[in-house]
């Protein structure tokens, strides 16, 4: 199984687990948002991230695979709107 992210590994890595948590619902609500979310993904959201969580392949559709798989290394260290900007941006990148 393919990982993109873990919020573990950020906090293990002296984040702040707050702004982790709040980084990874910013991803998962941009996901949704673009319909790049499996049933995994969408179930994951409703029921609340959390530092457990763990952005992999089981998370996103197929075309949300391959889109983490070529964008992702480009956002991992951006929060807050900056990150969303950035989404946005490759994603307008991605879909032409």
């Amino acid at each position: 199984m393919k990982i993109f992210d873990k919020a573990q590994w950020h906090i293990d890595a002296g984040e702040n687990s707050l702004e982790i948590v709040d980084k990874f619902k910013l991803v998962f609500l941009f996901l949704e948002k673009q319909d790049l979310l499996s049933e995994d993904g969408k179930e994951m959201l409703e029921i609340g991230i959390d530092s457990s969580i763990s952005l992999n392949e089981r998370m996103v559709t197929e075309r949300g695979c391959i889109f983490l798989e070529n964008c992702y290394d480009d956002v991992i260290g951006l929060h807050g709107d900056e990150l969303v900007e950035k989404l946005n941006e490759l994603y307008q990148n991605f879909v032409r």
